[in-house]
């Protein structure tokens, strides 16, 4: 008999990523992406971002009060990708707005996800965080 547990899922709550420039990560997630700041936790070498419904913290793992969050190894990576539901937009808007900020794209391709199907594109922020900004309808 499976047991379903004792919750529902309803999205994304937060994701913690490690950076090295937080003055580069902030300009990226609030410019490129669009995301506000939620809250700021200069203690815990930290800013929240707002990204919809969801957050984006982000810890500085070059500060002192940062130091918490640092990867026993150097360079190690603690998540391979997050994706961001950015609704619908146009691809060759969304390619100028990636240009117009030196924006590479990585992958491109249609990715299945939490509503539907359609066209992702792959980035990177300034720490080297793989990050999917997913089109959906």
């Amino acid at each position: 008999m499976t047991r379903r547990p004792p919750f529902a899922v309803a999205g994304l709550d937060h994701v913690v990523l490690l950076v090295d420039d937080m003055a580069a990560a902030q300009h990226f997630y609030r410019e490129v992406v669009g995301c506000t700041v939620e809250r700021d936790m200069p203690q815990y070498g930290m800013a929240q971002l707002r990204a919809g419904a969801a957050l984006i913290d982000l810890v500085d793992i070059g500060s002192e009060a940062g130091a918490w969050a640092r990867p026993e190894v150097t360079g190690g990576r603690n998540v391979d990708h997050v994706a961001l539901d950015t609704g619908d937009w146009d691809e060759a808007a969304m390619r100028a707005h990636l240009a117009a900020h030196d924006i590479e794209i990585v992958e491109e391709g249609l990715r299945g996800g939490a509503k539907d199907e359609d066209l992702s594109f792959y980035v990177r922020d300034p720490a080297g965080n793989q990050i999917e900004l997913k089109r959906s309808r």
